[in-house]
């Protein structure tokens, strides 16, 4: 495991650094090859104004410069100054005072050029120096009255100048530089370390946050959601809002794993009580084999009901999970709802029958085993709860394109107010009256397969104590 926060500022800050270096070697070539140059252009007009000062007459060369009382700086001081010139490079002319018995070194330039160099003074300090190898000036006497006109000048020959001078001032100017901008750019750096590593973790704020509320949440607060103070930002938005919705889901899974455990507990403890008192009884009479065969048509009679119980919870179940999926398919409506009825009132409702107002050719294109579980539940339920000898009604008609189905049922003690919990588990008119043997699940798992398939689920009873459930949605099948 690593910090995010702690990779972040010491990535930023260490490319600082190779940056900023960078910027500081840069700033301090340029800068110093600058001072240099202009160093090295003191020496060359230096060199230059000797130069100028040497001349080629009738009596040989003059060097102007190295009178008495000229230029003070080659005769002593404290910033001497030196020179020293040869003929070809080889025969010493002159050199200036200051170098004692020191020479100055050659490094044999050409003719008409010059090169620098640095050196170790004669005082021991470093110095820096510039080599000219030029043919020195000619005078000429251009008065007829002077006594050395017509005079002829022998011809010249190159000259060899060095001229130096001490370079600590330069080397000092150079130190200067540097540690102005290494100085500069330490205090950047350190600024913008302070800087950068308080805007990183203001940053990283609300993801701290969000790690601190995602590691609070367990198994027993999945009711919490994550929360946020001010604006949301763009990239923390999606992570919170896609975490909220898996708790929302895990809370959902949760409540539905609890929900199926208590209803199936509560369901089938009556049941289990059953079965176990007609073991008890069957035990104490095992030689009365008639009743003990009743005892196996009530055992069988019990185990049904729970298994029907079972089979609709876990419909129930994976409904709420989405595991169903539709498979549509054509179907003849009519023919249909015949089929089931016989199969979902067979030996239940004795003397009742189904009416139907279902056109003959009126084809839809829906799940076959979701609408079969819709309509054997409304057909139980219908014929459960409706007086003897009551005809069970369906009509289907084509509306908007769509296919609206609707079971009547008359109802002797239904209430208005009853239609609101009608869609609740377990809830049952007749719970308190006895119990028919129905689970109180039926239109539960109608609304589940109903909210599956697209549908509408309507629920009413109108003032004549008829009861009817409403189906619209159903699409008709295309026709041929």
């Amino acid at each position: 495991m690593y910090s995010i926060r702690n990779r972040l500022n010491y990535t930023i800050v260490a490319s600082m650094i190779v940056v900023l270096a960078i910027t500081a070697v840069f700033l301090y070539v340029r800068v110093a090859g600058h001072v240099e140059a202009v160093f090295d252009g003191s020496l060359l007009n230096k060199a230059h104004s000797l130069i100028s000062l040497t001349e080629l007459d009738e009596e040989g060369l003059e060097f102007d410069f190295a009178e008495e009382g000229v230029m003070l700086e080659f005769q002593g001081g404290e910033s001497l100054e030196y020179y020293q010139l040869w003929e070809n490079g080889v025969d010493l002319l002159i050199k200036s005072p200051s170098l004692g018995e020191f020479d100055l070194p050659q490094m044999n330039s050409e003719l008409g050029s010059h090169q620098y160099a640095d050196l170790q003074l004669a005082d021991g300090r470093a110095g820096r120096l510039i080599e000219i190898n030029f043919m020195p000036r000619v005078e000429i006497e251009d008065d007829p009255e002077d006594e050395d006109y017509g005079i002829e000048i022998p011809p010249g020959k190159p000259v060899t100048m060095v001229y130096a001078r001490e370079r600590e001032s330069l080397d000092d100017t150079l130190f200067i530089i540097g540690a102005t901008i290494f100085g500069v750019i330490m205090v950047v750096l350190v600024i913008s370390g302070l800087l950068i590593w308080r805007l990183v973790g203001s940053g990283l704020s609300p993801l701290s946050n969000l790690a601190s509320q995602v590691s609070a949440i367990d198994e027993s607060n999945l009711d919490a959601r994550l929360i946020h103070e001010g604006d949301q930002s763009v990239e923390i938005a999606p992570i919170e809002n896609q975490l909220n919705h898996l708790l929302e889901r895990l809370q959902s899974a949760f409540e539905r794993e609890k929900r199926f455990s208590a209803n199936a507990a509560h369901e089938l403890r009556t049941p289990l009580a059953e079965l176990k008192t007609l073991a008890e009884v069957a035990k104490m009479v095992p030689d009365d084999q008639e009743q003990v065969l009743g005892f196996f048509n009530d055992v069988g009679e019990i185990s049904g009901q729970m298994e029907k119980v079972v089979i609709t919870l876990l419909e129930l179940a994976r409904s709420e999970a989405g595991l169903l999926r539709t498979d549509p398919e054509d179907i003849s409506l009519a023919g249909f709802c015949d089929e089931i009825w016989q199969h979902a009132v067979n030996g239940l409702g004795a003397g009742k029958s189904l009416v139907k107002h279902i056109p003959g050719d009126l084809v839809v294109n829906t799940d076959r085993e979701k609408l079969g579980m819709i309509l054997s539940n409304l057909f139980v339920n219908a014929v459960s709860y409706s007086p003897d000898q009551a005809d069970i009604e369906i009509t289907a008609e084509i509306r908007n394109d769509n296919v609206v189905l609707e079971v009547k049922n008359t109802s002797t003690d239904l209430k208005p107010e009853d239609v609101l919990h009608m869609r609740d588990r377990f809830w049952r008119k007749q719970k308190i009256q006895g119990d028919n043997g129905h689970s109180g699940l039926g239109l539960t798992l109608v609304e589940a397969l109903v909210k599956i398939m697209k549908l509408d689920l309507d629920l009413r009873l109108d003032n004549q104590q008829t009861f009817m459930v409403t189906i619209s949605g159903l699409n008709p099948a295309a026709q041929q």
